[in-house]
């Protein structure tokens, strides 16, 4: 058997998920990314605000904690597909944000020229 007969060749596959609906969203506000040689290293947190006898500890810290609560890795494959997604849909949601605000707006000024 020839060597090259054996060898395994890696072929991309589409993936579908499964209804999530179910799964829990947790809340998070923190967010720390390393980077290592071929991934990126993401762990996500809770800060919870300090309130005001914390407040001068925090101060002086200069930083506060955050309670991790997921970390995940994401390979720089799947991160150029992730950041190239999440471009259009930034753009997407910015465009539709400012037809609102415009409509809004546009209303408000209706409302007020007929309160005259």
């Amino acid at each position: 058997m020839d060597q090259t007969e054996s060898e395994v060749i890696p072929q991309a596959l589409n993936i579908r998920f499964a209804d999530a609906s179910s799964l829990p969203i947790p809340h998070v506000n923190a967010m720390g990314i390393h980077q290592g040689s071929d991934e990126f290293f993401f762990t996500l947190g809770v800060v919870v605000p300090p309130d005001q006898e914390e407040l001068t500890a925090v101060m002086e810290a200069g930083y506060v904690i955050a309670q991790p609560v997921f970390r995940f890795a994401v390979s720089r494959d799947t991160m150029e597909k992730f950041l190239a997604l999440m471009a259009g849909q930034y753009d997407q949601q910015t465009a539709l944000n400012k037809r609102l605000h415009q409509q809004n707006s546009e209303a408000s000024k209706k409302e007020a020229s007929r309160n005259e």
